[in-house]
């Protein structure tokens, strides 16, 4: 399904009783309201799980000037980083600090979070995720209901659980075993 920021920012108006929008750009105060929300709702929902659809994989460029202490290694994260998922080597000792992470590794390939523009790579749940949150931040604004916008931040959280759950299953998949040795001699 083709997606756009306009239509998950719709989906969020109609969370509110609001008019819609045709485009971001548009003179409206709900496009404007939007405009003011959107980047900070995306990156929160995206660093809020390890989304499938949002990960990226990269092998770092060592910086040459050393961390002042703690560590051997520094190494510049990428521009659109949100989250780290994975580091290789996987036992490597890190600290996210600021736009860097620092580790004793002399080579460092991550896994991470990115903040993805395309609204056409959000899969469906990460859709809903995003329209909700956008909502409960627009809520108040929109609405002058506190009650309103809890509802809607309390309907984000369970709607993201579910989505992580999906999410996470979609992982690697592993072979199922036959019974453990305390499921083989209990059923004998």
């Amino acid at each position: 399904m083709n997606a756009s920021v306009a239509d998950i920012v719709n989906t969020a108006l109609d969370y509110l009783g609001q008019a819609p929008i045709t485009s971001m750009d548009e003179r409206s105060p709900n496009a404007a309201r939007a405009r003011r929300m959107w980047a900070g709702a995306r990156d929160g929902v995206l660093r809020a799980h390890i989304w499938k659809c949002a990960q990226k994989r990269v092998r770092l460029a060592r910086l040459a000037a050393r961390p002042v202490f703690g560590f051997d290694y520094q190494y510049q994260l990428p521009p659109d980083f949100l989250r780290l998922a994975a580091t290789e080597p996987d036992d490597a000792r890190f600290s996210v600090e600021g736009d860097r992470i620092m580790t004793d590794a002399p080579e460092l390939s991550i896994a991470y979070v990115a903040r993805v523009e395309d609204a056409n790579l959000f899969d469906a749940a990460l859709r809903d995720c995003l329209a909700l949150k956008l909502a409960a931040m627009m809520a108040y604004g929109a609405t002058a209901s506190t009650s309103l916008t809890q509802a809607l931040e309390a309907q984000y959280r369970d709607r993201l659980k579910e989505a992580k759950g999906a999410d996470a299953r979609e992982g690697e998949a592993r072979a199922v075993k036959g019974p453990g040795r305390w499921a083989a001699a209990r059923l004998g």
